[in-house]
């Protein structure tokens, strides 16, 4: 049997010993290699490295390895292990301080295997601890010792309920031939006031499925109830050719919450994002270590909680981009409306020109709010001066729609009907935007003390065309 498969099983035969509705709190499989510490050849220096390892730490003081085959240090077998190999005494392995206040009946286990003929158990030896709230270390109740030849067996212990947690492990092996092994420590329990997440909790709000050249995709969800929702509980998907759900990867391991009413953008790698969009949030967004590859032309975006149950999902393709646009590359889809269904293919329209063509980690700007029964545009003020004093520096343009689906063009014409500047070329409208003028034209020089006129025309793809027209006054500019 491979090493890999073996230790999968081994993991699996230690899950299907937790309780029926326990969840991972802690895990540490080793698998940053050639962690720990290992001989010199010289009898008073150990060589060590430790860097990047923050779960847990490694007791040497009792140990006395002579060369570089002499060690008690992570490896690469079998995905990941820590070995004890002729250590000449003993380490010690701790684990850091697990917060565990949040669960009830926690349990402890993980694997523990010796290899090789030596037998003595006076220097080959596993001896098993746990610390609960910082009282004293009592011993493991399943397999706490184990000394000599005992090939595999797993190292238990459980009904575990306090407020934090230490494994302390106790490590002995003189034998040049033999080496101890510890793996796959997992700590989990049941939650005491455990977060249900129903379909319609979470909804898919944004998607990003054709991003600009060296960009990267992304997902917004939006919390559309007013539970707390652990991130750790989620899972973010797409389907193969057959339908079935495919690149199933876990949002976070780490214990992040989703509050009420708030937007997380999920992405592989936010360098891929930030520099394309204007970014209201940063502590918005949420890299995965995996992320699921959607296609570019048509991709199902799935959300599912941690039972695998589907709590969203998005059936898209690129035709429901706004016709206007004949490369949809870098422009992202968004939600109109939270109540109506996800797969309401009117529920969906391509971000505004004002926008950015997306809006990761904030309100969509296609939102519908059911404040505008009518397109209405609003102009201020009757006059300004772009001095940067503080008041009346710009003069603004308010557009607010009664859906999405339109687009606009905005001209401003000096008194003698001359164009001097084009604000808008038919820009993508979201459903409230504002755009503004600072006093130049097309080519950022400053136009002179005057009288104004500000054309703005709104249409949509099914010929409704509506006007507005406005006078402002440009006054001193310095």
């Amino acid at each position: 049997m491979k090493p890999n498969l073996l230790k999968l099983l081994t993991y699996s035969f230690i899950l299907s010993f937790s309780p029926i509705n326990a969840q991972e709190i802690w895990h540490e499989s080793f698998s940053v290699p050639e962690k720990g510490v290992w001989g010199s050849n010289d009898a008073d220096y150990i060589k060590t490295d430790f860097e990047g390892i923050t779960k847990w730490s490694l007791d040497y003081s009792n140990a006395f390895p002579v060369d570089s085959e002499d060690y008690a240090k992570t490896v690469t077998t079998a995905g990941g292990r820590f070995e004890c190999k002729d250590i000449n005494g003993e380490v010690i392995w701790y684990s850091e301080k697990i917060e565990i206040a949040d669960y009830k009946n926690v349990t402890i286990q993980f694997i523990a295997t010796e290899t090789g003929s030596g037998d003595n158990q006076d220097t080959k030896f596993l001896q098993a601890f746990y610390q609960l709230d910082n009282n004293s270390e009592q011993p493991f109740e399943i397999n706490s010792e184990k000394r000599g030849n005992w090939g595999t067996d797993t190292i238990s212990q459980l009904d575990i309920n306090g407020n934090s947690l230490q494994i302390i492990v106790h490590i002995g092996n003189f034998y040049s031939a033999d080496k101890i092994i510890l793996d796959e420590v997992i700590v989990s329990g049941e939650e005491k006031n455990p977060v249900i997440i129903n379909p319609g909790d979470l909804i898919l709000n944004e998607v990003l499925f054709n991003p600009v050249t060296d960009g990267e995709d992304y997902v917004e969800i939006f919390n559309n109830s007013t539970k707390e929702i652990p991130l750790n509980k989620l899972y973010l998907a797409s389907r193969d050719n057959d339908s079935e759900l495919t690149q199933v990867y876990a949002l976070t391991s780490d214990k992040l919450k989703l509050l009420p009413h708030e937007y997380l953008a999920l992405t592989k790698d936010t360098l891929g994002v930030f520099p394309w969009f204007t970014i209201h949030c940063p502590e918005c967004f949420l890299q995965m270590e995996k992320f699921p590859s959607f296609n570019n032309d048509e991709d199902y975006v799935v959300l599912l909680n941690n039972d695998l149950e589907i709590i969203d999902e998005f059936y898209y393709y690129e035709k429901m981009h706004s016709p206007i646009f004949y490369d949809r590359e870098g422009i992202a889809l968004e939600r109109i409306s939270f109540s109506k269904p996800t797969n309401d293919v009117s529920n969906w329209h391509s971000a505004s020109t004002q926008s950015g063509y997306g809006t990761p980690g904030y309100q969509n700007s296609q939102l519908m709010n059911g404040e505008a029964q009518k397109v209405s545009v609003t102009f201020q003020p009757e006059s300004f001066s772009p001095n940067n004093d503080g008041y009346n520096d710009s003069y603004s343009i308010d557009l607010l729609m009664d859906s999405p689906g339109y687009f606009c063009n905005i001209l401003i014409f000096d008194s003698a009907g001359r164009r001097l500047c084009k604000l808008a070329d038919n820009a993508v409208l979201g459903t409230h935007e504002q755009i503004s003028w600072n006093g130049e034209d097309e080519d950022g020089n400053r136009l002179p003390i005057g009288p104004y006129i500000v054309m703005v025309e709104v249409f949509n793809t099914e010929g409704n065309v509506e006007r507005f027209k406005d006078g402002v006054v440009l006054t001193d500019r310095f």
